[in-house]
């Protein structure tokens, strides 16, 4: 088996050789098995390997960047050299200040499933035939997409700052779309579980939910276009409060391309809304010991009674501004860059079920799922609802259809006058229910 670490700090002292300011070496070993499902029928099954490793060198503010896909001493050092070269001659960029110093990350408990990582491609097949045939039990004439997966990833991380750290991580997911026709009419509806370790992932309803569903989405009417209380489900709900944390990105504040810049310490939801980013809640699905530079993760919170608090920060942005390093930069992996995003949303819950606040709406729209994303730099939603109901006497009436929001998040997020008591769970994620008043609804009727 390859020493990642040894290899990344190989990197990061060949780097230094070229007669870089400072250099980061990241490596990276991963696995991923996935089966797809389409038309009710195992289209392939994937097994992929990859592993690479990258380097950023920095001279004067400049950076540079260079990756290989070989992990080996010989290709870390080319690798280096590269990176090296690029950075003396990049342009020089004044904001940057350093690369991260080491700081020791408190355990994360569930990040790794050995029983998960030593699976075959069998058990993957194995739950993608469960989703159809549970799909298809609960609607014989159900048409079903989606498929099953887990991956298992090995990486480390090393600096000439002297970060060192190392982490493994597992995942599982499977995932069904349940399409269902008669006649004319079609209804749909997709449904997932994912999870760290096996003992927290529950494959087995999905089909059946997916189908129930999709059951349900059959005879959609169009609504009249008006204003009118919207009650967001537990997924349309945290799309919502993931792109108002995913907003809150410093990078994109301080290139003036977010609709939060200038927000911070302003009212941008309800007093209803307080929003907490956990990234390392046990088992959860963004939690990590560390983030993509090797800063410890922790709590933060983002937004306290409907006030904005803190931009999500890597360290660029944070010695840019001249504040705290949240712990929020994001890797993808050896090719890419480094980032800013959210990791575990937990918001805090209200008082409601949600049952009640459905049947505390007199007249609404209902939303299990929607492609409600704001324009980044404005936060206008112009979307459609692609899983709605009319919502009439306090009852769900019928599904919907060509139906579309447009408002701007923040108006939204002020418009909340319901949080549910109950919700969604899925590992480190908390999905309550919200209600938000006066929002326009286009039917096309």
């Amino acid at each position: 088996m390859v020493d990642l670490l040894s290899l990344a700090k190989a990197a990061c002292e060949a780097a230094v050789r070229e007669g870089v300011d400072q250099a980061e070496g990241y490596a990276q070993e991963s696995k991923r098995i996935d089966v797809d499902v389409e038309k009710s029928m195992i289209k392939f099954c994937n097994v992929v390997r990859d592993q690479g490793l990258s380097v950023r060198a920095f001279k004067d503010g400049g950076r540079g960047f260079a990756y290989t896909m070989k992990l080996s001493l010989e290709e870390a050092v080319e690798t280096a050299k590269r990176a090296a070269a690029l950075a003396k001659v990049a342009h020089k960029d004044p904001d940057f200040r350093t690369l991260p110093t080491p700081r020791l990350g408190q355990r994360v408990e569930g990040l790794f499933d050995r029983r998960l990582a030593e699976l075959s491609v069998d058990q993957a097949v194995e739950w993608a035939v469960e989703g159809i045939d549970t799909a298809r039990a609960a609607a014989k004439e159900a048409v079903v997409q989606g498929g099953s997966g887990f991956s298992v990833d090995d990486a480390a991380l090393a600096s000439s700052l002297g970060v060192e750290v190392e982490e493994s991580a597992t995942s599982v997911g499977v995932g069904v779309f349940s399409i269902i026709k008669r006649g004319d009419d079609v209804g749909s509806y997709s449904e997932f579980d994912s999870a760290r370790r096996l003992e927290d992932f529950q494959p087995e309803p999905v089909g059946r939910i997916a189908s129930e569903q999709a059951l349900r989405f059959l005879g959609a009417k169009r609504l009249p276009t008006e204003t009118m209380p919207v009650v967001f489900g537990p997924l349309a709900a945290n799309g919502l409060l993931y792109a108002l944390c995913g907003a809150a990105n410093a990078e994109s504040v301080q290139r003036n391309r977010s609709f939060l810049t200038g927000w911070r310490g302003r009212q941008v939801a309800s007093e209803l809304v307080t929003i907490v980013d956990n990234g390392v809640y046990p088992a959860g699905l963004a939690s990590g010991r560390y983030d993509g530079e090797g800063v410890p993760r922790g709590e933060t919170l983002v937004v306290d009674r409907g006030f904005l608090k803190t931009y999500l920060h890597n360290s660029y942005t944070a010695n840019k501004a001249g504040e705290l390093n949240t712990g929020h930069a994001a890797r993808g992996g050896y090719r890419g860059g480094v980032g800013i995003g959210p990791t575990n949303l937990r918001p805090r819950l209200g008082d409601w079920t949600s049952e009640e606040i459905i049947r505390e709406t007199r007249e609404g729209l209902y939303v299990s799922m929607a492609g409600l994303s704001p324009n980044q730099a404005t936060g206008d939603i112009s979307g459609s609802v692609d899983f709605g109901f009319k919502i009439e006497h306090g009852e769900i009436a019928y599904p919907v259809k060509n139906a579309m929001v447009g408002v701007n998040i923040i108006e939204l997020l002020k418009g909340i006058d319901a949080v549910s008591k109950d919700y969604r769970e899925e590992p480190g994620l908390i999905m309550p229910t919200f209600r938000a008043q006066n929002v326009r609804v286009a039917g096309g009727a």
